[in-house]
């Protein structure tokens, strides 16, 4: 019943959200590939990459690299470092790049069979177009997965899922795009846990995205596969 009440919140924000972001609207669809390689006990690689391209993916937007080193502080708990590579296109051309450097902390937990995930992540942003600017921001991250039909310990088997992240620009918001509010993305999600090295999902989202001009409310439509190994 608790999670029932949660989801329904979640939906009603989504609502409201669309209506208080309504001035501009598109739809997106995402690819998103996110993997953890084991170094030692302590360390792990984290590699993700992301495309994004258009509605009816006739056109290609963006594409995200990201990889870091984490450290494990505890079985629930970890730190990384890291950096991430992101370019934009317009017309089929490239419109501007950003490098990252970021740092993060992660927090996984239970609470019965649901997995419930906390993370934040502070980037030093190098935004280039005709020059390079700088920028910092903050994110935090908080993810929930439900298993619908699952084996008992959650090893595999059907999910539902909702997360969301914040996005604020904590410094030079003049370099991006005036304000300290950036984005939000509240996403939910059905998939499929293969292994416990394995997972896939299709998840919808509404991303509110602030510009210098307006702000937009962008559909998302995205594929997920998340590896472990």
């Amino acid at each position: 019943m608790q999670y029932k009440r949660l989801f329904l919140i979640f939906i009603g924000l989504c609502i409201f959200q669309q209506a208080l972001f309504a001035q501009d609207s598109q739809n997106q669809s995402w690819l998103f590939w996110t993997h953890s390689q084991k170094v030692s006990e302590k360390i792990n690689l984290l590699i993700d990459a992301q495309t994004r391209a258009n509605g009816d993916l006739s056109e290609l937007n963006t594409l995200l690299f990201r990889g870091a080193f984490a450290f494990k502080l505890s079985e629930k708990s970890s730190m990384a470092l890291g950096y991430a590579y992101k370019v934009d296109f317009e017309d089929k051309k490239r419109s501007g790049y950003e490098n990252r450097i970021y740092q993060q902390y992660e927090y996984d937990f239970k609470i019965n069979k649901t997995e419930i995930q906390l993370r934040g992540r502070f980037e030093q942003r190098f935004l280039s177009d005709s020059v390079t600017n700088f920028a910092l921001r903050a994110r935090g991250f908080v993810a929930v997965q439900i298993p619908i039909v699952a084996d008992e310990k959650f090893s595999s088997g059907l999910f539902a899922g909702f997360q969301n992240e914040l996005f604020l620009n904590v410094l030079n918001k003049q370099n991006v795009n005036n304000h300290f509010f950036d984005q939000n993305r509240p996403y939910i999600s059905l998939g499929y846990r293969f292994s416990k090295k394995m997972e896939t999902s299709f998840d919808y989202g509404l991303m509110s995205d602030q510009g210098k001009v307006q702000k937009s409310l962008i559909s998302v439509f995205r594929l997920s596969l998340s590896t472990d190994f």
